[in-house]
């Protein structure tokens, strides 16, 4: 069964099952490694996938958990930053290790209260805190 075929999303030439064309995939991905010259990828990828490693091996499938959403089981773990690198955290900063929709919905509510500082739009209550929650919310691998 063949993948989808699809406009590539910069410059619109047929590709086959990704959203861009490996010229504009590469270009976009050395826009990124210019903006963050210190960033080394692969050793990233490593340092987190030996924070979930580590995760894994002592309290096993299982998600920590944020706010709203309580610790429950879960295979598909990812870490990211305890303090997130958009907030002013360190890119080499601790990690926390939870399961994906758990980061993504954390990471979400950062952004929005970072949009709303610079706007000058006033947050919810529970979004004010969410700065030093952020440093201190859950098991954090060095």
């Amino acid at each position: 069964m063949s993948k989808l075929l699809r406009p590539c999303l910069d410059c619109g030439r047929t590709v086959r099952g990704k959203t861009r064309c490996g010229d504009c995939q590469r270009a976009r991905d050395g826009a990124k490694r210019a903006k963050r010259p210190r960033f080394k990828s692969y050793q990233e990828a490593e340092r987190r996938r030996r924070a979930v490693a580590e995760h894994r091996a002592s309290v096993g499938d299982w998600c920590p958990g944020w706010q709203h959403h309580p610790a429950h089981p879960s295979a598909d773990l990812t870490a990211d930053h305890a303090a997130e690198v958009a907030a002013g955290g360190r890119e080499d900063g601790a990690l926390v290790v939870r399961c994906r929709s758990c980061n993504a919905a954390r990471s979400a509510n950062v952004r929005d209260a970072l949009l709303a500082q610079l706007v000058g739009t006033p947050r919810q209550p529970e979004s004010a805190t969410l700065f030093a929650a952020a440093v201190d919310d859950g098991p954090t691998v060095a």
